[in-house]
């Protein structure tokens, strides 16, 4: 999982360094997904790195990790799968406020995995969030982020 965006000084992104969970209900027929019962991703906020310290702990301020600690996406519409695009909806929860939101993405199947690849471009403000700010407000973050995601869900023995 990746989180990218701007500031007025450069393009910026953190990337998940483990923390992340998640579980899926999915039907198969052999190599093709029929339908996507459930899905839920918990990622850990503060497993997000930025490889700068003080831009990790802006973001962390700015998230309230201490009283947040978790970003969580969970399906909440019904799925339609055409080819290997997935168009649904659910509910992410970022620093206690939650907005549903659509999505669509790709999915692959390799043995006993199905991964899902895609991106959605959101706003610090759709959650409530005052964008990150550095050196006494003179680096500010841009309100545009994107969170792009590459998961894989491994059938349970």
């Amino acid at each position: 999982m990746k989180v990218s965006g701007t500031s007025t000084i450069h393009d910026w992104h953190m990337d998940a360094e483990g923390g992340v969970t998640g579980t899926a209900q999915l039907t198969m027929e052999g190599n093709k997904l029929m339908n996507i019962s459930s899905i839920k991703v918990e990622l850990k906020a503060e497993s997000l790195k930025s490889g700068n310290n003080s831009m990790d702990k802006n973001a962390y301020k700015a998230l309230s990790t201490s009283k947040y600690p978790s970003i969580i996406f969970e399906m909440t519409g019904p799925s339609k799968i055409s080819g290997n695009k997935i168009s649904t909806t659910g509910k992410l929860s970022i620093s206690g406020i939650s907005q549903t939101i659509p999505i669509e993405v790709t999915y692959s199947v390799n043995g006993n995995s199905v991964t899902f690849i895609g991106s959605k471009d959101i706003k610090f403000s759709d959650f409530k969030i005052d964008p990150p700010k550095a050196v006494f407000g003179t680096i500010k973050t841009g309100n545009e982020l994107q969170l792009s995601f590459n998961i894989a869900f491994t059938k349970a023995p």
